[in-house]
This record gives structure tokens, sequence and C-alpha cells, in this order.
């Protein structure tokens, strides 16, 4: 049997939603080691580059803090030494590609895409080094069907491809709602809807910025979250002049924001699972989504789908939104998407793989 060691690297960088998933999961590993330990189960450690040693306490898993500071090179050089003979288990997309065995998470195939907006140098290292990395993968984990066919259809996974392990949603119930949030930016329950502002191609923000354009849909208010009006301009975006930016929103402002809007806007050419529209499932708020990625998979007939390139569309899909149709649907499905579920997942792969790889 194998010691399963976390690749604890992700600590290291900001807290974006890949290093979020990669915290939870191993957080509910943790806890289902600690409540529900099996006989055979293996010794697990994370091991954290230094400084990167706080966070929640864990009570199954070991917390190993190198004495050597976060880079590529501990990750793929370092890593490797400290994690000889056990099962590495990386899940935030990146893994060294000379330790074997390894599970790998990756979380989508975005790099492959020529309007990823990202920078041609991550792209081409993505591209060089991702295949390496799944190919020398005792197992490859994605989060959706539609990210595990973009990842074999773009020779990133060999034969054998990748397993499901769809995210959970249920965090943003954790956290009670700032009832103030609305008020802090001048808003009426029902009155907005809501989308995740990006400079980036696919995240598709001009549909809906078109949809609203000359006062369109006035009344009602489009709500953005994440980057200021400044940043989406210099993208070459034409925001509504009306439009509220709410910035940066903790889970407390997201989920009063989720469950005081008329709808969420999710016009995104491709995702590899599509959080934010599970979320305002849970809280009750209706989806408008394009029809793209993995978004159909995850969302199934509880969203309401627009032609991602057609702003009418999506005037008319506010229009005549089935809105309590759409709630019932919205909570019935978001309820099976949880880190609970994908926790013991995770740990029934890790158990086989400790034994077999």
């Amino acid at each position: 049997m194998r010691r399963v060691v976390f690749n604890g690297k992700f600590r290291a960088g900001g807290h974006n939603g890949v290093h979020r998933v990669a915290a939870r999961l191993i957080a509910e590993v943790d806890e289902l080691l600690a409540g529900d330990p099996a006989p055979d189960d293996p010794p697990c450690a994370l091991i954290v580059p230094k400084g990167c040693a706080g966070g929640p306490p864990l009570a199954a898993i070991q917390l190993i803090e190198d004495d050597r500071p976060a880079s590529q090179a501990w990750e793929q050089w370092r890593l490797p030494r400290l994690a000889a003979g056990g099962l590495l288990v990386n899940l935030a997309n990146l893994a060294p590609v000379a330790h074997r065995p390894k599970l790998t998470l990756l979380h989508d195939a975005q790099f492959l895409r020529a309007d990823s907006s990202y920078p041609w140098r991550q792209r081409l290292g993505y591209r060089l080094l991702t295949p390496l990395m799944a190919r020398s993968s005792a197992r490859v984990l994605t989060v959706s069907a539609f990210s595990a066919q973009e990842l074999a259809r773009g020779g990133v996974t060999g034969k054998p491809g990748a397993d499901v392990l769809h995210n959970g949603a249920d965090h943003i119930l954790e956290a009670a709602p700032d009832l103030a949030a609305l008020a802090r930016l001048g808003l009426a329950r029902g009155h907005y809807a809501l989308m995740f502002g990006s400079p980036k191609a696919y995240k598709n923000n001009a549909v809906v910025f078109a949809a609203f354009a000359a006062g369109a849909l006035a009344p009602l208010r489009l709500v953005i979250v994440g980057p200021p009006r400044a940043v989406l301009e210099a993208a070459g975006l034409a925001p509504p002049a009306d439009a509220v930016f709410a910035g940066s929103c903790d889970d407390a402002a997201l989920r009063a924001l989720y469950e005081g809007a008329a709808a969420l806007l999710f016009p995104s050419r491709t995702e590899g699972f599509g959080l934010p529209p599970v979320e305002a499932m849970l809280c009750g708020c209706p989806v408008i989504a394009a029809p793209c990625g993995a978004v159909p998979e995850v969302c199934g007939d509880a969203a309401c789908y627009a032609d991602p390139d057609d702003p009418a569309a999506w005037r008319a899909a506010l229009a005549s939104l089935p809105c309590a149709q759409l709630v019932v649907a919205g909570r019935i499905r978001a309820a099976g998407y949880t880190w609970a579920s994908a926790g013991r997942n995770l740990l029934s792969t890790l158990r086989t793989l400790a034994h077999t790889a």
C-alpha cells in the first residue's frame, strides 16, 4: 500500500477557483478519513512549500511544510523527492511530469482554444506539458464529460481518457446571506439581472452588454460581479451606462445577490463545469445561459438557454422567463452537486490507486 501525498503548491497562489476546489476536496477527504476510516486506509500527507502551512486544520492528513519556497522548479523537482514512493495527488491542473504514480485533476481544456485570452507563453506551456502530465498519471480526473471529451479531442489524455469528478456547489449555502449587500449597491430585489464580468473572449460578455444597450431592458439593471468598468472597456467591451459594478464578492454577498436577482446571465462559449449557474440554482435564482461547453450537461433542463451570438435572444429570454418553474427545477438539479459527494468519490479513487498503482 502506497502513501497518498497531496501536492500543496496551490496554497502559494491566489485563491482562485481551481485552488478553492483543491482545498475543498482535501478538506472533504480529511473529514472522511477522520470520521469514517477504513481499516486499510493509506497514510496521507499534504506537502506544502515554505510559508504555506496556514489554513484550516487537518485531522487525519499530515501537514508537512518544506523549507523551500514555491516555484515551478519546486513542483517539478523538489516535490517528487519529498513524495518518493507515494501516490502524488495533484488537484490544481499542474503536476510534476517525472513523478509516478500520480493522479492529476485537469479542470478544463481552455488552453487549447484560440479565444482563451491566456498569454501565448502560458498556452504554449500548457499545450506542451499537460499531455506529458496526463499520460504519466495513473488516473486523470476532470470535472465534466464535456471536459473529458475536449481533453481527449485535443490529444491531452491518452487512450484511457479522463474520469469525471463533478465539483460541488453547496459551499454557497454555508455562508448566511449578507442582507446589506443589495442596499450598499442601491438595488431592489427582482429589479436586476446578475452576471460575472470578464475580459476573456470566451466568457462572451459582449452579447449580454448588447442586449442591455441603449436601455433596451430598462428598468431592469445589470449587476456585474468582478472587474471594474475600466478593465472591461480596456478589453474592447461596452458595459451598459447604468450597469452596477459589485466588485469582488465573498460568498455572503454573492448569495444575497443571487437570492435577489431576477436571473443569472451566463453567456460563456465554453466552461469546464460552470459553477455560478449551479450556485445560483441553489439560491433560488433562475439561470439564462448559452448552450455551450459543459453548461447543458451540468444544468440540464433546469436553465433557460439563449443563442450566444444573438442579443435579441437574451432580451426575449428575460422577458418570458418561467421563474417559478426554473427555481424549483434548479434547486432539485443543483442539489446533486455537493462537496461531500465529490470527496467520497475522490477518496474511493485514492483508496483503489493506493493499493494498485
